[in-house]
């Protein structure tokens, strides 16, 4: 915003979000969703594309920091996170990691309710879909989840 308050012209394109619908998953159109938005930079004259990627598979390892699972890969030197993946696969490269690139607030009973677990005691809890873990702090009635991602660059 700054640089556009000063006039300098825009050079990046940030991918904030894009969702294929759950029914429609499995196609490639996540792929091709990427592509056509890499095609638009280039028109538009963007010198580089950036992501906030959220790993698929992250949720499975919540207790693993986003630094360390990001460099995770398979036997081949692929990415292990098939999210991650699919943009390395059309040539976007790990930038780096974002411990907290949302931060997520809520009284216990809030979080109780949004998870549908109990947290009776202050301390870090595994959730549902979590990348990593809730931290509730009984004294101040409080939950906090900080989601990470992986900012990667397609060009």
């Amino acid at each position: 915003m700054e640089g556009h308050e000063r006039g300098v012209a825009p050079d990046t394109l940030v991918i904030c979000g894009a969702i294929v619908t759950p029914s429609l998953k499995g196609r490639g159109l996540a792929g091709e969703t990427l592509k056509a938005l890499r095609a638009t930079a280039e028109e538009a004259g963007r010198e580089r594309v950036v992501a906030p990627v959220r790993p698929t598979v992250k949720a499975r390892y919540p207790l693993t920091p986003i630094e360390t699972y990001m460099r995770w890969t398979r036997e081949d030197g692929s990415a292990l996170d098939p999210w991650i993946r699919t943009h390395q696969r059309l040539g976007a490269t790990l930038v780096s990691a974002a411990p907290a690139s949302q931060v997520m607030t809520g009284t216990v009973a809030e979080w109780e309710r949004w998870t549908g677990l109990a947290f009776p005691e202050t301390g870090g809890y595994v959730i549902p879909e979590g990348l990593a873990l809730l931290h509730i702090d009984r004294a101040s009635d409080e939950g906090v989840y900080r989601e990470p991602n992986v900012w990667m660059r397609h060009r």
